[in-house]
Order: structure tokens, then C-alpha cells, then sequence
């Protein structure tokens, strides 16, 4: 991918390149993009696309669209759901730029064979030792097997740009591409030798 461009915010004390629309290749990615949030017309039809995107009260697993159900206190106070966020935001921008939506395919194709497509859903995601972590309800074994494919691959992937990465930060432990190494106090080891007793690429 080329043409890269974008402003910067901190991550600790580390630059992190915020990609646009040019840089992403999709019609939706990237329009009215603000502070890490992409745009409504865009969420709306990713969760039309992949339903367990759309976020749920972590407790009764309602939906965030059905008011009531989800919004805590009285019903006065719900405000209206507009599409502003959708569970995928929590990703970092590199691994969702390389391989967001081909998890979230994945999983839905599990999901359907199974016929657990409605009943699942997400609790969590975040990056926890400079890997994806995808925690979820109602994980079935090739559910499981998606999501351990793409946690794996997260830690060869630049977390910013989501180029192949060639090194890793042991601070603030995550995957860099040799294009975005943060402007930051630590050691950075190569990838393949901070991954080497690890058992990495045994598979």
C-alpha cells in the first residue's frame, strides 16, 4: 500500500502514524475519520456486514441498538445509538488495517456454520504483550482456531502501519515496522529473534 498519510497522537510516549482513506484502499475507511473513530455511514455497514461488531451490554449481551436493554439507569437517560463506534475500534490501527475485516470474515463464515452468528459476541479487544487478544461468549473450536491465527499474526505486524514487522520493543512490548519505531526511550529487538524461543513458526 502507498501514499501514506496522517497525523500523530501519543501512545505512551510514542508517535503513531493515524491512517486515512487513501492509505486504507476502502471507500468507507478513513471518511470523517476523528480521534481514532471512523465514519457512521461506514460502521453501519460493517455491522450489517459482521452483527457482532455492533457492541452489547457485557452482562446480558443486548444490544447497543435495542435502548433498554443495554443503557444502564433510567430509560430518560438512554441516548440513541448513531453508529459513532463499533467493537473493531478497539483494534489498533495497523493489525485492523491488515487484517480487520478478513478476521471479521472469518469468523463470520464459523459463526454461520455453526448457526451461532446472533448468539455471539464480543467482550473484549486490546493488545496485551504486543499481541492481538480477542475475548469473546460462545467460542467454538474453529471460532477459537480464526482468532488464535490472527492473534499469531498480529505479532509480525506492525501495530501502526500493519507492514510486516522487523522489530519488537521490550518496554512497552509491541511490533514495529522499521518505518514507525517510536520516538521513545527502550530496546528494540529484531522480530525474529525476540520470537525465537518462543516456538513462533512451528505450525
Amino acid at each position: 500500500m502507498t501514499g501514506l498519510k496522517g497525523t500523530s497522537h501519543k501512545r505512551g510516549e510514542c508517535d503513531i502514524l493515524q491512517l486515512n482513506d487513501e492509505a486504507a484502499g476502502n471507500e468507507f475507511f478513513g471518511k470523517e475519520r476523528k480521534m481514532g473513530r471512523y465514519s457512521k455511514e461506514y460502521n453501519k455497514e460493517l455491522c450489517s456486514r459482521y452483527p457482532f461488531l455492533i457492541p452489547r451490554n457485557s452482562f446480558n449481551g443486548r444490544k447497543i441498538t435495542e435502548g433498554a436493554g443495554y443503557w444502564p439507569g433510567s430509560l430518560d437517560k438512554i441516548p440513541e445509538y448513531d453508529w459513532e463506534f463499533t467493537e473493531l475500534d478497539a483494534m489498533p490501527d495497523g493489525w485492523r488495517k491488515a487484517f480487520g475485516e478478513q478476521l471479521c470474515e472469518e469468523l463470520k463464515a464459523a459463526l454461520v456454520e455453526s448457526g451461532q452468528l446472533e448468539e455471539y459476541r464480543i467482550l473484549q479487544i486490546k493488545e496485551k504483550y504486543g499481541t492481538l487478544r480477542w475475548y469473546s461468549y460462545f467460542p467454538n473450536e474453529k471460532v477459537r482456531e480464526v482468532i488464535y491465527k490472527y492473534e499469531k499474526l498480529s505479532a509480525r505486524t506492525c501495530i501502526c502501519r500493519g507492514k510486516p514487522a522487523t522489530v519488537v520493543t521490550t518496554g512497552w512490548i509491541s511490533p514495529y515496522c522499521d518505518d514507525c519505531v517510536p520516538k521513545c526511550d527502550g530496546e528494540t529487538v529484531p522480530v525474529d529473534e525476540y520470537y525465537e524461543d518462543e516456538g513462533d513458526d512451528d505450525e
